[in-house]
């Protein structure tokens, strides 16, 4: 069966690989080729559903994915770093300079089982074979983007300037952008959006939780819908509600791929709120530090291992994983008063009602469906 997706679809293939496959040994170079591949798909499964060979990747299909150009741009970001690192171990023992060129294009395809079942699942249409051109025009060690592609990550990514690059099969030149960084916050100024129509009911509940915490009645809100609902049109129009209301507004991320990870978006919103997200590791330890200058050493400790920026030469409290999940409610426990106290015993307010919302939806969903 097949049908029409949304989808991003990567391409990767290695720069002059004749001029490469000639210059060493055939079974070396199908080792390099084999660990290339495998390296490419790893990194394309941990992104989310995954089909192909390596060197073709399709995010959004078979499961539909609202933030498939993201993984897809991840995924691309991630294969090129596999690789150099491939490369240098290729450059000492071989004596050949290895690079992959990565293309990446979003569209509509027809996708499903192709041709007998011992094909698979793929995709066919034009926005394949652009992905496939994207990757013809990027840099060696680079990634070019269509410009589909770049309008769905323009707010999360550090991209080239626009420019007109002629590819296979088109009449004209087309426009494509190189990916040079993801950075999944847009907290950062976002340009003009169009009026921001409907959803009055949504709006009024936003507007009611609001007036709840300017009265000190902290709240949780779980927004749940399928891909394209405009889940993040409404999250971005509440943001924006409460910064003209003098709210202070902080973005965190979760991605789908990471849900298992415990604490995962809690710990993204804390980095954030403390400013630590273009901080190297030393630099972040030391801001934590100046603003929680009375925090015990433990506390810190396990804080900074929330955060991900725990020093590897500094060993952790010798605590059961447990007791480490409740660390920030012993900490409150111990300092009621302290800054520290209060911020983590947030967090993780914040993820218990996160856990139950969750646990409640998937309540609601198996009553459904009996």
């Amino acid at each position: 069966m097949t049908e029409y997706k949304q989808v991003t679809v990567l391409f990767a293939d290695v720069v002059r690989s004749m001029d490469l496959a000639a210059a060493m040994d055939a079974e070396r170079w199908q080792q390099i080729i084999t660990s290339l591949a495998e390296r490419s798909a790893a990194v394309a499964r941990r992104r989310g559903d995954f089909t192909g060979d390596g060197v073709m990747a399709i995010f959004g299909a078979p499961k539909a994915l609202e933030d498939h150009a993201f993984r897809g741009c991840q995924a691309a970001l991630e294969i090129q770093e596999s690789a150099r690192r491939l490369a240098e171990d290729v450059r000492v023992h071989d004596g050949v300079d290895l690079a992959l060129r990565v293309g990446v294009n979003s569209g509509e395809v027809i996708a499903g089982a192709v041709g007998s079942a011992s094909l698979g699942y793929s995709a066919i249409g034009r926005q394949v074979g652009m992905a496939q051109r994207m990757e013809s025009v990027a840099p060696p060690g680079g990634v070019m983007l269509s410009i589909a592609t770049a309008q769905l990550v323009q707010y999360v990514a550090s991209l080239g300037e626009p420019e007109w690059v002629q590819v296979k099969g088109a009449d004209r030149p087309v426009q494509a952008r190189r990916l040079l960084a993801l950075t999944p916050r847009i907290a950062r100024q976002i340009s003009a959006e169009s009026n921001f129509v409907g959803r009055r009911r949504e709006m009024a509940v936003v507007e009611s939780m609001m007036d709840k915490t300017v009265r000190g009645q902290g709240c949780v809100m779980l927004l749940a819908g399928p891909p394209g609902l405009g889940k993040s049109r409404i999250a971005r129009e509440s943001a924006a509600r409460a910064a003209a209301r003098g709210f202070k507004v902080t973005w965190a991320f979760g991605d789908a791929h990471r849900r298992d990870v415990s604490f995962g978006v809690v710990a993204g919103l804390l980095r954030s709120a403390l400013g630590l997200d273009d901080l190297d590791l030393d630099s972040a330890r030391a801001q934590v530090l100046a603003r929680f200058p009375n925090a015990c050493a433990q506390d810190l400790s396990l804080l900074e291992d929330l955060l991900g920026i725990a020093d590897p030469g500094v060993p952790l409290p010798a605590i059961e994983p447990d007791a480490k999940r409740l660390g920030c409610r012993t900490c409150r426990a111990r300092n009621p008063g302290d800054r520290l106290s209060r911020f983590c015993a947030a967090g993780s307010g914040q993820h218990d009602r996160h856990e139950r919302g969750r646990e409640n939806a998937r309540s609601d969903a198996e009553i459904s469906e009996r």
